[in-house]
């Protein structure tokens, strides 16, 4: 089991949804839900998953469409479709869009556990691991590619690299950004992580920055600092 593994589930049943979270929290995963493909955009605009469990049956766009659409955007994101919609060509299109497996509903809770953990060895065995640098000097991280970075972001992946544990709480990162401690500082703060995550994706680095509920951030990969 990967404790740094991040799941998402995309599940309109409100109470199928908070099973699974449950189990699979139990399990010791980190797993968020989202009830439709507009909430689940947003949990993506916010963090990097490496897994994503999909109903078919959803309100607007269909878990199909998700599955295709996520692929192109994440390819390396592993999918899992769960419906209880069992038909060949139903199984067929799940796979031709994108997803790794497709499972039928109802599923027992050993079997999908069995299933992401299947999964979890072999992302974790595939995904590339570029080094990754941040130049000082030009303000750039680079990785499979090279991205710009603004000085708060500069500030903020140094610090995080260079602390012991590679993670700060929250305050201690405005600080070093010159910032007053305070709830408006603290949502300011909370977008600028996730434009920083963006660009460690834009340079190929898929997960890069956790949020520690009520308490700060960790930095997830080595960084090589250069003058």
């Amino acid at each position: 089991m990967d404790p740094n593994l991040k799941i998402a589930i995309v599940e309109d049943n409100d109470d199928l949804r908070s099973i699974l979270i449950q189990d699979i929290s139990i399990a010791g995963y980190f797993v968020q839900g989202a009830d439709s493909a507009k909430q689940l955009d947003e949990l993506f605009a916010a963090d990097i998953f490496d897994i994503l469990i999909a109903d078919v049956n959803l309100p607007g766009e269909d878990g199909f469409s998700i599955a295709a659409r996520y692929k192109k955007y994440h390819p390396h994101l592993a999918i899992v479709m769960l419906t209880a919609r069992t038909a060949v060509e139903d199984k067929v299109g799940g796979y031709e869009a994108g997803a790794d497996l497709y499972l039928t509903k109802p599923v027992s809770n050993f079997e999908l556990l069995a299933a992401i953990g299947s999964i979890a060895r072999r992302v974790s065995t595939q995904k590339p691991k570029p080094e990754i640098v941040l130049n000082l000097k030009n303000m750039t991280l680079t990785a499979a590619k090279t991205v710009d970075l603004n000085r708060q972001e500069v500030l903020i992946v140094k610090a995080l690299s260079e602390s012991s544990s590679s993670n700060l709480p929250y305050y201690q990162l405005l600080e070093i950004c010159s910032e007053p401690v305070d709830e408006t500082s603290k949502a300011t703060l909370e977008v600028r992580i996730a434009r920083l995550r963006k660009k460690f994706v834009e340079a190929g680095v898929d997960k890069s920055l956790r949020a520690l509920r009520g308490d700060g951030y960790q930095l997830l990969v080595d960084i090589h600092i250069v003058l």
